[in-house]
This record gives structure tokens, sequence and C-alpha cells, in this order.
């Protein structure tokens, strides 16, 4: 991601998803996939020496390997800016399978808390929440 495609993937997520107030601090943390036009995006966002994952958008199915590729890029990035850990907040059950194959697992969500309010007390109250450990 660099300044050159950030308006194109800026675009991207202003078209595909429901976020209308688009962080570009978190896009320029993310990697995308290009076919003819912007078709995925993953991202985070960091919180000391931790990283949320804000955007993990796809227009159309990718494959296993562009996961990895793309997610392997993010944590290459998230590791040169000294993150020890990814964290993702998920609802959908696809979105789970798909954190765990590449390598998250489950953590409590007693101790998650967004702007200062616990997890439980949101609306992400029955949302999973994912770990993945940068080493």
């Amino acid at each position: 991601m660099d300044d050159n495609n950030k308006s194109n993937v800026i675009e991207f997520l202003k078209e595909i998803s429901l976020v209308s107030d688009i962080n570009e601090e978190v896009v320029m943390n993310g990697e995308f996939v290009y076919d003819n036009q912007v078709v995925g995006m993953l991202s985070f966002e960091e919180f000391n020496n931790n990283g949320l994952v804000r955007y993990f958008i796809f227009r159309q199915s990718i494959t296993d390997d562009l996961v990895y590729q793309l997610f392997n890029r993010i944590v290459d990035k998230a590791k040169g800016k000294g993150i020890k850990s990814l964290i993702a907040i998920v609802v959908k059950r696809e979105a789970k399978l798909i954190f765990k194959r590449i390598g998250f697992y489950e953590i409590s969500n007693n101790d998650v808390y967004i702007e200062e309010i616990n997890l439980n007390d949101t609306k992400f109250k029955d949302a999973v929440v994912l770990k993945y450990d940068i080493t």
C-alpha cells in the first residue's frame, strides 16, 4: 500500500463496505488484491503492541493461497511496526473459519475493550475474539 494506490483502495472500501468513516492510517497499514480493479483488502489498526484487524473485505471469492499471501504481507508489515499480536473480532462463522485456517486461535472476550467499554457490553457481545501471535 502506498500513496499511489491509496485512493483506489479508499474508493473500493466506499463501494463495497458499510464503513462510512474510512481511517486512512488503517488503509496504509493494509494490503490489497488487484485484478483489473481492487477486489479485496486486509488491514489492521495499531493499539500499542497489538493490531486489530479492521478491513477484511472482498468483492469476490479468493483462493486460500491468496489469503495466506495477503496475510503474510500484513504480518510482515505489523512486525516492522513492533506489533506482537493481531486480534480479530468476528461475528460470521465463515470469517472465523478463515482466521482459524491462517493461524488465529480463540481467546476470551472478557478482557477485550473497545474505547474502554468491555466487548460484552457492546453490540459485539456475541462476537468471537481471535488472536494471532507474531513471532
